[in-house]
């Protein structure tokens, strides 16, 4: 386990299956996913089964004070050589605006620094989604560029920005 001020981030366990399901299958998080949803309990198992036997990628469960759920945080294409990855974030729409999500991110960036010795994290964030975009401008990412109209969601094509944060540039 991981813990921050208020969260915990812990390992994706079997139990946390459906739990998942029901978050990327959310209307409110649907138009946030890269992949295409709605995921049926086949397609999450697969995901599941598919991620558990990986190195490369972690999935974390984000517990609040009571030891509830509220999100998970994403960390993939863990590249040793480079030393960097990519992470993701997503919370459920009840945990959103109460701090869990900036505390969840600083945690895991810290994680990612501090005891992975990475140099780099990077993320993608859709045009639209200005709340988070903000937040990880806050933590200190900056922009590296932006793939052009590049996914279709909400009826419209839409931008990702591509931000990253190096070792150097974290407040910790």
């Amino acid at each position: 386990m991981i813990c921050g001020e208020r969260v915990t981030l812990r390992a994706l366990e079997e139990r946390d299956v459906e739990l998942l399901r029901g978050w990327r299958n959310h209307p409110e998080l649907f138009g946030l996913h890269f992949g295409v949803l709605p995921l049926s309990q086949t397609e999450q198992r697969r995901w599941y089964d598919s991620y558990s036997g990986q190195s490369a990628t972690k999935v974390f469960i984000i517990d609040n004070e009571e030891a509830e759920p509220v999100g998970y945080t994403l960390l993939k294409d863990l590249d040793h050589k480079n030393r960097q990855a990519e992470i993701g974030i997503h919370l459920d729409p009840h945990a959103q605006g109460q701090g869990y999500g900036k505390d969840a991110f600083l945690t895991l960036i810290r994680f990612c620094f501090q005891e992975l010795n990475l140099h780099r994290v990077y993320l993608q964030v859709f045009d639209f989604n200005e709340r988070a975009a903000a937040l990880y401008r806050k933590l200190g990412f900056v922009e590296e560029g932006r793939l052009r109209e590049c996914f279709f969601t909400q009826n419209a094509y839409h931008d990702v920005i591509q931000m990253s944060l190096l070792e150097n540039e974290f407040k910790r």
